[in-house]
């Protein structure tokens, strides 16, 4: 079996980091989530967010809740807020979009992940 004949079967695993403040980047990495997921329902896809990033995972906030709210229900995809930056900027978990997970430092989440094969994306323009 090929390594694109395995990836197809199995899936692949992808983080797409973000840190921007553009709306513009936050639809476009729903976007994103959505050609990868769809592409290959297989595929992990894990979206941290962290620094002033954190309003696109925000209940009041962000401009992409209706679409994040889509993936809720799908194991493979997962919205993380990092904790660290919630902390600096005042952030409660409550105020997060429901089913948004956290991480206590998504910089090493993001290093971690790449220890273990997980592919890279930077969001961003």
């Amino acid at each position: 079996m090929t390594v694109s004949a395995v990836a197809q079967t199995e899936g692949q695993k992808i983080i797409i980091d973000v840190t921007s403040t553009d709306l513009k980047v936050y639809q476009s990495v729903m976007l994103s989530a959505k050609l990868i997921s769809s592409g290959n329902p297989k595929t992990k896809l894990e979206v941290i967010v962290y620094g002033e990033a954190l309003p696109m995972l925000m209940k009041d906030q962000s401009n992409v809740a209706g679409e994040i709210a889509k993936y809720m229900n799908n194991d493979n995809v997962v919205f993380t807020a990092c904790e660290l930056s919630m902390n600096l900027l005042q952030v409660d978990k409550n105020q997060l979009l429901s089913g948004v997970g956290t991480v206590e430092n998504a910089v090493v989440e993001i290093v971690n992940k790449q220890a273990l094969d997980w592919g890279y994306i930077k969001a961003g323009n």
